[in-house]
């Protein structure tokens, strides 16, 4: 019998040799899968930053509430198991292993129109697995991350989700989804569905303008989540705090709630109040505030600003918008700090660092190759800042922490969410 290794590697290959597929072959192989977990109700989330936090305080909320609901989330930090999450449970090694035999073994079969092998691309395989999951577990609902853009991502192969979701929308991916903020944003707008309720967060006005015209073509009623609902905003070392309140059509959608979370980011007091807005359309008059608060108070998302061992904190912020939101926590601190920071040569790094150097928030800075074949050296990224001082450079994350911990103040580490993953796999075989 297969071991999850044997599968993740199996895995990690498929790029070397699947071609590109539409959005119609991600249809077409579902459907001779049987269309696993077709039944179950969906929420759809799409963005550039927030949409796997959202995701989350979602499924809490859910939970909460006595539904058994499943959580399609990525990239992993560690193991591919951490994207396959039921009531907050991970897949277990058998049930991963099953359900991807059970994909595997379709992959015999061609398709008779191009006459071509009928094999998935490597995110579609782990959403088939996942579905498969779902199917098996009976679940009662399901919260889905969008992996890319939105449009032409393989989650987007349903008509008939509940509700779906637009977080941040910023520069990322560009490439792929195109390089002004209205290219990415026709991108994400495309998860929306015919008369199906989009929640969005106030973004840029070019960006709010592609959401609205598209939903008022799908006819999708419209909830914008915005600084307006937010208020009484405070926090410390551990929580972060606010007021949140929203008023639908006129009438108290939200009432005034006092939100606590376990966390210090500022920045999750738009993804936990979006999940409130997502989880009131979906549960109707079943949702209970109470319940809602007391699965926001204990529910905290890992790689987000979290502490992975006294002192040392990772955050993924991997492109410029979401290093701005990292740096806005980071200005109420007052406490001497360093951070490691490594990236993909495919993200906007340079920005990244003006950003970080130009904030004066660390003592030290040290630049990290990250175990990645999309890494950037970090002899080029020094080159990027060379007029500012106290920047040192690491040729593993190793070597890297250990420049950072001679320093004696608090670490930060980001800049990719491989790093991240790196970061909380060494701390916890040094534990």
């Amino acid at each position: 019998m297969r071991s999850v290794k044997d599968c993740e590697e199996y895995l990690l290959n498929i790029p070397k040799f699947k071609k590109k597929t539409l959005l119609s072959d991600t249809k077409k192989f579902y459907e001779l899968l049987g269309s696993p977990g077709k039944e179950i109700p969906k929420i759809h989330v799409a963005g550039t930053n927030g949409k796997g936090s959202t995701c989350f305080y979602t499924s809490k909320i859910l939970k909460e509430h006595g539904i058994r609901t499943g959580l399609f989330t990525s990239p992993h930090l560690v193991s591919m198991k951490e994207r396959f999450v039921l009531d907050g449970e991970e897949i277990t090694d058998d049930e991963f292993v099953t359900v991807f035999e059970k994909v595997l073994d379709k992959c015999k079969f061609v398709d008779e129109e191009e006459k071509a092998l009928m094999h998935p691309s490597f995110f579609e395989f782990l959403f088939f697995m996942f579905m498969e999951w779902m199917s098996m577990q009976k679940a009662d609902a399901m919260v889905l991350e969008t992996g890319l853009g939105g449009m032409l991502d393989a989650t987007n192969i349903f008509d008939d989700p509940k509700v779906t979701a637009i977080c941040s929308v910023g520069m990322d991916h560009m490439e792929q989804l195109g390089n002004t903020l209205e290219e990415i944003a026709f991108q994400k707008a495309g998860i929306i569905k015919e008369n199906v309720p989009l929640v969005y967060l106030n973004n840029e006005d070019q960006v709010n303008d592609v959401i609205k015209e598209e939903a008022d073509r799908k006819n999708a009623p419209v909830y914008m989540v915005s600084d307006e609902n937010i208020s009484c905003v405070s926090s410390d070392e551990k929580h972060v705090a606010f007021s949140f309140d929203y008023v639908y059509d006129k009438i108290e959608f939200v009432h005034n709630l006092s939100v606590e979370l376990p966390t210090c980011a500022l920045y999750q007091r738009y993804n936990s109040s979006m999940a409130l807005v997502i989880c009131r359309i979906f549960l109707k008059d079943r949702f209970d505030e109470d319940k809602a608060l007391k699965a926001l108070c204990k529910s905290s998302f890992k790689g987000r600003f979290e502490e992975i061992k006294k002192g040392i904190y990772v955050d993924g912020a991997h492109n410029p918008d979401a290093l701005s939101r990292m740096l806005e926590t980071l200005k109420l601190k007052d406490e001497r700090r360093v951070l490691v920071f490594g990236a993909c040569r495919d993200k906007d790094y340079e920005s990244m660092l003006k950003m970080i150097c130009g904030s004066k928030l660390f003592e030290e800075i040290v630049l990290t190759k990250i175990d990645s074949p999309r890494a950037v050296d970090p002899e080029t990224m020094s080159e990027c800042v060379k007029k500012y001082r106290n920047i040192s450079t690491a040729g593993s994350f190793k070597e890297a922490i250990a420049k950072a911990l001679d320093c004696g103040c608090k670490i930060y580490i980001a800049g990719s969410l491989y790093l991240v993953g790196e970061a909380v796999y060494y701390f916890d075989m040094c534990s």
